[in-house]
């Protein structure tokens, strides 16, 4: 396999980078993390998309907008409890 391919492919560090991103967005609450985390998720969803199918694509894309309005949200609802209890 040539390195031009193998770029295109979905590799464990890609994977890995993602979840790290996960666990410190939803775990720990660091959303200072969910940029690096729509950017990985997004390079995720360009590599996979070469295997899948439109509506695949479309439900793919979908499921990362609904997650990112989850976090956003309790993001948002985080910051009103930090402002209100000081």
């Amino acid at each position: 396999m040539d390195q031009a391919n193998n770029t295109s492919l979905v590799q464990p560090q890609d994977l890995s980078r993602a979840f790290e991103n996960v666990m410190h967005v939803f775990k720990d609450g660091n959303y200072e993390k969910l940029p690096d985390l729509l950017q990985d998720t997004g390079h995720l969803l360009m590599k996979a998309s070469k295997k899948l199918t439109p509506r695949q694509m479309v439900l793919a894309v979908a499921a990362v907008a609904v997650v990112t309005i989850f976090v956003v949200a309790r993001a948002a609802d985080d910051n009103d409890e930090h402002h209100q209890a000081a």
